[in-house]
């Protein structure tokens, strides 16, 4: 076997060929722009085929039934869980009670060095590191290969992560578990890795100290104003409004996505996982009730598991119906993939010879107030012609 996809900007990365590999034959090292891609050494490969049998590039996505996806406006009841979560808490409540029921959950986690990689959780002590939003792609290490082990041994599981995750874990599965659960994201795009590592590295730079904790997504001013807090080892602190970090301005701006991610079939309302958790953005326009800014997650119950787990957990949750086009509305990563930035290539080029600072002043600088009136202006005489179009 030469290679485990015929097109490598098809690959997203979930490693299920690496770990489904019986001989040991596939390395997973990163690229130039800090993505991992699957290689095989020939040498030890004995074409047995699993790799491809298990890549989920070659599978179609499941079919829901036609009742779903159910779509909700979501919160803990525990303000404690509402307030250290990315929005409203969610899927801790999930977690919780796979946990109480002798259950594996799951999902994301800093590592000692503070790189993003999956993870399993055997007690709520440790729930919280799976908790809050981590903003670079997750290695899934061995975790499709624990997870089949524990569900082979009667235990229960819910494993979260990206759609394309939880999509590879159902095709290195190969088949439904019952004690299985899944829950995946809306995903806007995974990160490189290695521009969060660059991050880091100014960071630390600018406060002389290493980095202890990192948060993207504190809600000390709110909900919808997140900001970025970083905790040094020296004590001091980093705090910035979301829109004004260079790290974030990059990530929501498309310019160092997966490549992937930019033809995602899995950005859509046809989700393959039980449960697809995010943040209601808009959920004033839909209901003024349903937002005190302290975070309303989005929920799209997308099986008849899912409906179950959601279920046993109703007395811990504040519920409110809702419906896909206001889900929608101001969540476009569920009808359709990021494109990818202009200047992407143009980005990773300069990356391979620059440190953080340099790559933020050339491309990821906020916009002036100049360039932010211009685009305003720019945007008027279209505006207009929407509210034109709609009462002609």
């Amino acid at each position: 076997m030469n290679s485990v996809f015929d097109n490598k900007n098809d690959c997203f990365g979930c490693a299920a060929c690496v770990q489904v590999c019986p001989s040991g034959a596939i390395a997973f090292p990163q690229d130039s722009e800090g993505f991992r891609y699957p290689e095989i050494d020939a040498g030890r490969c004995t074409d047995c085929g699993l790799c491809r049998k298990s890549c989920p590039i070659f599978k179609d996505i499941k079919s829901q039934a036609a009742s779903f996806p159910q779509v909700y406006a979501m919160w803990s009841k525990d303000e404690n869980i509402r307030s250290t979560s990315t929005s409203g808490g969610v899927f801790t409540v999930l977690a919780k009670h796979v946990l109480s029921k002798g259950g594996v959950v799951f999902g994301a986690a800093f590592d000692e060095n503070l790189r993003v990689a999956h993870t399993g959780v055997y007690d709520q002590e440790q729930l919280w590191r799976l908790q809050g939003s981590k903003y670079a792609q997750s290695v899934t290490g061995d975790t499709f290969k624990e997870v089949k082990a524990l569900l082979q041994a009667g235990k229960t599981v819910l494993y979260s992560g990206t759609p394309c995750q939880t999509g590879g874990l159902y095709s290195y599965l190969g088949k439904d578990h019952k004690l299985l659960y899944t829950c995946d994201c809306v995903c806007h795009g995974v990160p490189s890795p290695l521009v969060f590592e660059l991050y880091k590295s100014h960071l630390e730079k600018i406060y002389a100290s290493e980095i202890q904790s990192f948060n993207f997504r504190n809600k000390s001013a709110g909900w919808k104003n997140y900001n970025i807090k970083v905790d040094f080892k020296n004590g001091r602190q980093h705090r910035t409004d979301f829109k004004a970090d260079p790290y974030m301005r990059g990530f929501t701006g498309n310019m160092y996505l997966r490549p992937s991610c930019h033809g995602c079939r899995y950005a859509s309302v046809q989700r393959q996982s039980d449960i697809t958790l995010a943040d209601f953005w808009g959920v004033a326009r839909f209901d003024p009730g349903l937002d005190d800014d302290k975070g309303t997650s989005l929920i799209l119950v997308n099986s008849p598991a899912g409906l179950e787990l959601l279920e046993a957990c109703g007395d811990e949750l504040t519920i409110h119906k809702a419906d896909l086009p206001a889900a929608a509305r101001e969540n476009p990563s569920l009808t359709g993939p990021s494109s990818p930035h202009r200047r992407r290539g143009e980005f990773f080029s300069q990356m391979a010879r620059s440190d953080f600072a340099a790559l933020e002043a050339k491309f990821l600088r906020a916009p002036s107030k100049v360039r932010l009136l211009w685009r305003r202006c720019i945007g008027i005489p279209r505006r207009m012609a929407k509210i034109i179009l709609r009462k002609s």
